[in-house]
């Protein structure tokens, strides 16, 4: 099957977006045609490419952070004659990547797929209506060629190392924060080598540095909460940026907003720092200071949780499991993939089992069964040849 696979290339950061992509350029059932949607030229090949292939897929990038580099392209998209199948990143109520703009979009392209990483009630939820066929549940992967064990663990410089971007409290969710903030205050004090950091590494050097890792913590990805219409996530937009704030702010849906997203990461990181002390200020930043309790309080505490759940399975799981990194994780479903104590230690939301947690982490071999089981599963079940072989049996059904 030729496939057109439509990605859009601006960041190194977000490792899920290179394995996606190199998956189904090595996947045997395809012969892939990768196109760069944020490339100047993509709008004069796309055309042509659509011509000539079978079926086209788009990953996260198209529209996980943003729908910039998606949408001059909707209109020719949309007038395809193949089946289409959309991935989503990002499916989480965000100030600067609202699921209204990933609705509208999907709403002209009338994909036969879109492809959630959510478990099926909660996809189906958000997409189920501007879909042809039908949403599908497919979460990450594991990229056993870049995610494999190479460091020993008891030669491992780390007990628990953490890398993850801090949540925002427009979503109503504190765990992920909770539980790094605990390691990163308390960690030490219970003996253990511990590291914590928003820093973000590219691929190989997240590969690396989880190999230096003899544990690591996280949680699921996602939220409680989650709306179609965004209302919720934009009461509190206006809420924060009514605040008096020194200096003027620049919107996350401002116009600058798309140039500031083609600059080098280096460029962005720069910018970002000047931002935090100059008189000129990015959403971003001054979402990132709001107080979390008086944001729960005043817009989710009397809010019953969705009958769907809203929370998934991260690439950064599959990561950690094959690099056979023991991981400590709020109790959760997962996706219904791992299951708690035996491919993860499972610690309660309130610490309550902290001590028995850290008992069994301390014990090479406790820790070790854990990460071995994780190791199996993932490798014999949840590889990204194995999501190639579902992807290609879902377009080769659209197009009979």
């Amino acid at each position: 099957m030729r496939l057109l696979v439509g990605y859009a290339d601006y960041t190194d950061r977000l490792s899920y977006f290179d394995d996606w992509r190199d998956a189904f350029v090595s996947a045997p059932q395809f012969d892939a045609v990768p196109l760069n949607l944020a490339a100047s030229d993509a709008k004069g090949k796309l055309p042509r490419l659509l011509r000539e292939v079978d079926a086209v897929v788009l990953l996260h990038s198209t529209n996980g952070d943003t729908t910039i580099y998606l949408e001059p392209h909707l209109e020719v998209l949309a007038d395809r004659k193949v089946p289409l199948l959309t991935f989503v990143g990002n499916e989480v109520n965000l100030p600067g990547s609202p699921i209204v703009d990933k609705r509208k979009a999907f709403a002209l392209l009338r994909p036969e797929y879109v492809a959630t990483q959510l478990l099926p009630e909660a996809g189906k939820y958000l997409f189920e209506d501007v879909t042809t066929r039908g949403v599908v549940s497919i979460p990450h992967a594991l990229n056993p060629s870049v995610y494999h064990p190479t460091i020993a663990p008891e030669d491992r410089a780390l007990d628990i190392g953490a890398r993850a971007t801090r949540y925002l409290p427009h979503l109503g969710d504190d765990d992920r924060n909770r539980l790094l903030q605990w390691f990163a205050d308390h960690g030490s004090g219970r003996g253990l080598h511990v590291e914590v950091s928003d820093e973000r590494l590219d691929r190989s050097g997240w590969a690396n540095y989880l190999n230096q890792c003899r544990g690591t913590v996280a949680t699921e990805a996602g939220s409680w909460y989650l709306e179609r219409d965004d209302k919720t996530v934009d009461l509190i937009r206006e809420y924060v940026l009514s605040k008096p704030s020194k200096g003027y702010v620049l919107r996350n849906d401002s116009v600058l907003r798309r140039f500031g997203h083609r600059l080098p990461w280096w460029m962005r990181s720069l910018a970002r720092h000047v931002m935090t002390r100059g008189p000129l200020r990015h959403e971003a930043l001054v979402n990132e200071q709001a107080d979390h309790e008086e944001i729960f309080t005043k817009f989710f505490a009397d809010r019953p949780r969705p009958a769907h759940y809203a929370k998934c399975i991260s690439s950064r799981h599959f990561d950690a499991a094959g690099t056979k990194t023991c991981q400590i994780m709020f109790r959760g479903r997962f996706n219904d993939i791992l299951k708690a104590d035996e491919h993860y230690l499972a610690l309660e939301p309130d610490f309550s089992n902290v001590d028995e947690v850290l008992t069994l982490f301390r014990d090479p071999l406790e820790r070790q069964r854990r990460a071995d089981a994780a190791f199996a599963l993932v490798t014999e079940q949840h590889t990204y040849a194995h999501r190639m072989r579902q992807v290609h049996d879902l377009l080769v059904a659209a197009s009979g």
